[in-house]
């Protein structure tokens, strides 16, 4: 294609992009103002849907930002007609649109395919699983269908993003443009650390009620992508030599947004996958981390000199107060690490795995099947819990797909974390790369404690970053080594 009608379509891709979060976002406040309205459903969502299909690439950096800002009321918004609920998401639809356009493209031989390497047959392979136990888990055994859908929504439909990703990502201008739009994404967020701390509560934190005293003043998926981003925002500031000032800034504010979500297991995981790469880096790159770190934690100790020297001289105002049952709440909030068995999210996990296991150890190759609950039981509490909301993943593939399934998971996704280690040894696209670990890396520590395979809205940027990862070690380096300028 020549070079400027490839400027052209890009800069038409990212139109399109804005296009589309444009028409979402207004059907997603109208949501808020009305509720649901269907003929502003049906122009949004179909306008959005047939821009996607002439540029699918602007579907996804749409659906990135509209996932990052909006959450669960992008990607778990349903269609109500009357009386009826369909849990037909936005998100689905946009999804739908991008592997339609894929699939015409390649039929058409307008694209071209990607190569497959083993481990994507391998994914492959996982999906065709997942297809065959809706089908028999719904029809066969007289499982919930609806739970049954879901689970095969999750690991059979969402999974097909990261294919999307390789056709997508053509070279090193479209890795970029996904990352402008997942950061300007994650700086939006920053609008909602204000309102949290202003309002002493985040936006949606309801969702996900604490175990211990104190509240979030951020939600905790918002945790979860500024998590990623501050990843890359590290890196960016070791690899790049310009424009580092305000990746300084962002990531103080969005470490205290994390630090806000009062989410333990996202802490374990940032603090784990930095340390993974520091152990990759050269010593030089190690020696320009610790120095970002001398520096934060130098201002971190004048800050807190100074609030000290302001709560000694006010003992008695609010700053005082609000400064005492912040700190007591996040500290109690780490201690509970270190005392698991007092922790009621750490009892309500051992309760339920252990139930799941129970019912796992009669079928332990092919699993339980999907759209099933297990009963769990205590003294004061009983219930039934959908084995697909056991707040591990690894474990909920396990349970209802076996050794089998999670056999196959497993090494899906250590060939492909292979695979992107390997080619860290080339010095090509650093910042990029080691982003992509470092996203990755959190991913494989938090799948252990939340349902995040299990939830749209935390595992579709766990497949784009496999899709990422997978693609990265063939796109071409066009600046000199080092890592690349993002901006």
């Amino acid at each position: 294609m020549p070079k400027n009608s490839q400027k052209i379509n890009i800069h038409l891709e990212t139109l399109s992009a804005i296009f589309v979060i444009i028409f979402v976002s207004g059907f997603i406040l109208a949501n808020f103002l009305t509720g649901f309205i269907l003929p502003i459903y049906l122009l949004a969502i179909g306008v959005s849907f047939i821009i996607v299909l002439f540029f699918p690439r602007s579907g996804l950096f749409a659906l990135t930002f509209l996932t990052i800002i909006f959450e669960r009321f992008f990607t778990l918004s349903t269609i109500l007609m009357g009386k009826v609920e369909y849990k037909i998401y936005p998100l689905d639809i946009i999804l739908l649109a991008i592997f339609v356009s894929i699939s015409i493209q390649l039929i058409f031989k307008i694209i071209k395919s990607v190569h497959m390497q083993k481990s994507d047959y391998l994914l492959w392979a996982f999906i065709l699983l997942n297809i065959f136990y809706f089908f028999f888990s719904a029809y066969i055994i007289k499982a919930d269908s609806v739970l049954a859908f879901s689970t095969f929504k999750n690991y059979a439909f969402y999974p097909l993003i990261y294919f999307a990703t390789l056709v997508l990502v053509r070279d090193k201008n479209d890795l970029k443009r996904f990352f402008h739009f997942f950061l300007t994404g994650a700086i939006f967020v920053i609008s909602l650390i204000i309102y949290g701390i202003i309002n002493g509560e985040g936006l949606w934190t309801q969702f996900t009620p604490l175990s211990t005293e104190g509240v979030r003043i951020l939600a905790f998926t918002h945790g979860l992508y500024l998590s990623l981003a501050f990843i890359s925002a590290l890196i960016y500031l070791i690899f790049q030599k310009e424009k580092r000032n305000i990746f300084y800034w962002l990531l103080a504010i969005w470490g205290i947004g994390i630090i806000g979500t009062m989410m333990r297991h996202l802490w374990i995981a940032i603090f784990l996958s930095i340390f993974l790469i520091y152990v990759l880096f050269s010593k030089e790159n190690r020696k320009v981390l610790r120095n970002i770190f001398y520096k934060y934690f130098l201002v971190f100790i004048c800050l807190l000199i100074f609030v000290f020297y302001v709560i000694l001289m006010t003992p008695s105002s609010k700053i005082h107060t609000d400064f005492k049952s912040t700190t007591e709440a996040v500290l109690q909030r780490g201690a509970s690490i270190g005392n698991a068995g007092n922790d009621e999210s750490f009892a309500w996990r051992k309760l339920v795995w252990n139930a799941s296991y129970k019912e796992f150890k009669n079928n332990p190759i092919l699993g339980i099947g999907t759209g099933k609950k297990v009963y769990a039981e205590t003294e004061s509490y009983r219930d039934y819990i959908e084995v697909r909301n056991i707040h591990n993943s690894y474990l909920s593939i396990l349970i209802q797909l076996g050794i089998l399934g999670i056999g196959m998971f497993l090494l899906f996704l250590y060939s492909n974390i292979k695979e992107l280690v390997r080619s860290i040894v080339k010095k090509e696209n650093l910042f990029y790369k080691f982003s992509i670990l470092g996203a990755l890396s959190i991913f494989v520590i938090s799948l252990c404690f939340q349902p995040y395979l299990e939830t749209n809205l935390l595992s579709i940027f766990f497949w784009i970053a496999l899709g990422l990862s997978r693609k990265i070690s063939v796109i071409p380096v066009n600046p000199p080594a080092g890592g690349g300028n993002l901006v």
